[in-house]
């Protein structure tokens, strides 16, 4: 009998080997998955700064950041910090079908403007950034930072450009 048991002894250990590979291998495959979902390409940033003015009322449209030509993203949406020394509405809005540096009048270079959270930001799309202010101010908006999903990776980068200086003015 000790010599029946043997040989089962051994097939089982290799059974066990084979799990413990093919386990291993499945948690390697599933890390490289989860490292690859959580790393996209960087979005572009610049070091460039816009400046922009506007009356009192009348709110100003600033380019922060232009889609990619090669990518279409699902945005989850468009964090903007902003320091001014009083009050001030700001809001990321995503202009479709065009881009913008600075302006009032954003129909002019925008099909339409919408709230990002929930768009595809597509190739010929940016994101603005709404500024407007009922008293004189100053305000500095640094870098936008995206939440979006492209394909099965999704991420929250910082995009565009470094920081915008808003002037608003008295009348």
């Amino acid at each position: 009998m000790t010599t029946a048991a043997a040989p089962l002894e051994v097939s089982a250990r290799r059974r066990a080997v084979r799990w413990a590979v093919v386990g291993a291998l499945v948690l390697a495959l599933a890390v490289v998955v989860a490292w690859y979902s959580a790393h996209p390409p960087a979005l572009a940033t610049s070091v460039d700064t816009r400046h922009a003015s506007t009356p009192v009322d009348t709110p100003v449209y600033v380019g922060m950041y232009a889609a990619p030509s090669d990518r279409t993203l699902s945005v989850d949406g468009v964090k903007v910090h902003a320091t001014a020394n009083t009050e001030v509405q700001v809001a990321p809005l995503l202009c479709k079908g065009g881009s913008l540096v600075v302006t009032s009048d954003p129909e002019a270079f925008c099909r339409e403007l919408v709230t990002p959270a929930g768009e595809r930001l597509e190739p010929g799309d940016s994101v603005v950034v709404e500024v407007k202010a009922d008293v004189p101010a100053v305000v500095v908006l640094d870098r936008v930072r995206i939440g979006y999903q492209d394909g099965i990776r999704a991420a929250t980068q910082q995009a565009g450009v470094e920081n915008a200086i808003v002037t608003v003015l008295g009348r």
